[in-house]
């Protein structure tokens, strides 16, 4: 027989406040299962302050939702609202898959009563073949600091009325076609805005201008047209396989870090030409990471770096996809670069034939310029030893594998 002990249920002996914030962690169609538990979880559901709604729970056999499975999904979000108790959310998410032009009606309602809650965060992540467009509600919810929105549908694009999120903090946008009227409203309707990430976006813009941005990510998004950049404040700059056009850096000093991630499969003269631009503009960058599998760019590091004005402020270079046994000529980097402290390499991997001559190259030079070398490799690349790299004026060196 079980012991008394083993009976007990101790979690409904928990405090409502606690147990809700346990609710918080777990999608809101599981939450709301909890009520046939006990007397005690009839209503405790209701005062979740975490609603996250995801239309693929309510398919039928993994497959893509139809307009019964589309129906039952809406009646239910409906139903939530409808009987919650009137709290403030700290974070709504709606994932919906598919959604119709019979959708949209309901989703825009949806939206609404959810901008009447006052989320601090809030996450809409959409797929349709519709064109779609968000609420007014949602840009002018004063509660919001965290945004996030994801359209996959063809040509979307947001074009709100009037943008005032006077608390938002963070806004990530993905697959959305983003116009100057719209990245001028967001910048002017967010004061506090400290965080810009655009993923997979098709920019069509002139400038991106904020006094109070901190930092900026654009990732394999399609430039239009050359996007100049003025955010005197940042201190971080992430731009990942630009396409198309170029990015031009006109005031975003000082840097602390930066993150250039290289088309590597265009590479001809017009994509050299826009990245020796970009490189151009980072003179008081502190902290530098170039990711490319490319031989073009050292090419052109090679070629253009000395005709840069000298990184001064250059404590940290990170050099992921660097090939040790190409002819590429570090130091001539490392000349521009008077106050470098730490250089990481990110190896790949090389011909079992190379020589360890043709590995070690003339990095040996290295020594002369740093204090600290991290290499970090893939696991069959092979491991240098410090007499390797004759490192007598290395004060530390680190070999990650």
């Amino acid at each position: 027989m079980e012991s008394t002990d083993s009976l007990v249920d101790r979690i409904s002996d928990l405090p409502d406040l606690l147990l809700t914030d346990i609710l918080s962690l777990v999608t809101t169609k599981e939450t709301v299962t909890t009520c046939v538990l006990s007397k005690r979880w009839t209503k405790l559901w209701a005062f979740v302050p975490v609603l996250d709604f995801r239309s693929n729970q309510f398919e039928q056999n993994n497959l893509w939702l139809g307009d019964q499975d589309h129906t039952k999904f809406l009646q239910f979000v409906k139903g939530v609202f409808d009987h919650r108790e009137a709290i403030h959310l700290e974070r709504f998410g709606f994932s919906f898959e598919g959604v119709t032009s019979r959708d949209i009606p309901h989703f825009i309602e949806i939206l609404d009563r959810a901008a009447k809650c006052r989320p601090r965060v809030t996450s809409i992540d959409v797929s349709t073949v519709e064109y779609i467009q968000p609420p007014s509600s949602i840009f002018s919810c004063a509660s919001i600091e965290e945004m996030s929105l994801s359209f996959d549908a063809p040509d979307t694009f947001v074009a709100p009325e009037i943008v005032n999120l006077p608390s938002l903090k963070k806004l990530e946008l993905t697959c959305l076609s983003v116009y100057d009227n719209f990245i001028r409203a967001v910048l002017s309707g967010c004061p506090s805005l400290e965080e810009l990430v655009m993923n997979c976006c098709i920019l069509d813009i002139y400038e991106i201008s904020s006094d109070t941005l901190k930092k900026l990510v654009l990732n394999m998004c399609v430039l239009l047209g050359e996007v100049y950049i003025s955010c005197p404040a940042a201190v971080s700059l992430s731009i990942k396989h630009p396409r198309e056009a170029g990015i031009r850096l006109n005031n975003v000093s000082p840097l602390a870090r930066a993150d250039i991630c290289f088309e590597d499969t265009v590479f001809d003269e017009y994509a050299i030409g826009i990245y020796v631009n970009l490189l151009r503009d980072l003179p008081n960058i502190a902290s530098l990471r170039l990711h490319t599998t490319c031989l073009g760019l050292q090419a052109l590091l090679v070629a253009h770096v000395p005709k840069f004005q000298a990184f001064e402020n250059l404590r940290i270079l990170e050099l992921e996809g660097f090939d040790m046994t190409c002819n590429f000529d570090l130091p001539c980097f490392l000349k521009q670069a008077p106050n470098l402290k730490k250089v990481i390499l990110h190896l790949i991997t090389p011909s079992e034939e190379a020589t360890d001559e043709e590995l070690l190259g003339n990095h040996p030079v290295l020594s002369e310029y740093i204090e600290t070398i991290v290499m970090r490799s893939e696991e069959n690349t092979p491991k240098f030893s410090y007499k390797d790299f004759e490192c007598t004026h290395v004060d530390h060196m680190e070999n990650n594998n």
